[in-house]
């Protein structure tokens, strides 16, 4: 698809590495050919490509995993889903557990499974820990299938509130499921400022580009923008419905 993009000669490019690596090549034919290129979201930082927009994947686990330690009281076993072959989840999960590692003495990372982004592999997945650790009191997951498939598989094993569940982004499934307090909190992203931002820096640097002959490097454009993040709980659950 992208191959096909960079043919159409488009002034520029807005692009999710959903791999880290497998772009690359294609990300830098289209930079070489004069199209700017931006990714949000996840990036892949050894192209070629101008800036990356998008959540501080590291920051957010670190959010995630103070949140867990307050709604715990400091102390528990807990659980990760993830993906953990794409870049940002696995920065997400890292964030996580190395601030429970480092931070609360009293809690520990006792699992850490793949979910694969669906929220029945996720519900699988939870329900494997569950029985594994029946005295287990958090799972932080990095994807919003998962929240969902966690507080299903909470349900069917009849945990009740004895499990605290975060999760990411704000789907209607998932505010849903904080709404009706199976979700305890969830990492909301600044996706509209990912897509807005993506947009506005395409344009700069085409500007640049078609005036100056500028390249990546020499850009006044930063490299890295942090877009963001919210904590979402039931208290504010109603902010983030889509109107």
């Amino acid at each position: 698809v992208l191959e096909q993009v960079i043919a159409k000669k488009p002034a520029g490019i807005a692009i999710s590495a959903i791999n880290p690596h497998e772009l690359n090549t294609t990300i830098n034919k289209a930079v070489e050919a004069g199209i700017p290129v931006v990714l949000f979201d996840s990036d892949a930082p050894r192209s070629k490509a101008f800036s990356f927009l998008g959540t501080n994947n590291f920051s957010a686990g670190e959010t995630g995993a103070h949140k867990m330690a307050e709604l715990l009281g400091r102390k528990g076993k807990v659980g990760v889903i993830t993906l953990p072959n794409q870049l940002n989840h696995k920065e997400r999960t890292d964030g996580f557990v190395e601030t429970i590692e480092k931070q609360y003495p009293n809690m520990e990372v006792v699992a850490i499974k793949d979910g694969k982004g669906d929220q029945l592999q996720s519900e699988k997945a939870a329900s494997e820990i569950i029985k594994d650790y029946p005295d287990i009191k958090g799972i932080f997951t990095t994807e919003a299938n998962g929240g969902v498939g966690i507080a299903n598989a909470k349900k069917s094993t009849n945990k009740g509130n004895d499990i605290k569940i975060i999760s990411f982004d704000t789907d209607k499934q998932t505010l849903d499921k904080i709404h009706e307090g199976d979700i305890s909190a969830s990492l909301a992203q600044g996706t509209w400022n990912m897509g807005y931002w993506s947009l506005q820096f395409l344009y700069q640097y085409n500007q640049e580009m078609a005036s100056n002959n500028i390249s990546n490097e020499t850009s006044i454009l930063p490299k890295y923008v942090d877009t963001g993040i919210s904590i979402v709980t039931k208290e504010n659950v109603e902010d983030f419905y889509a109107e």
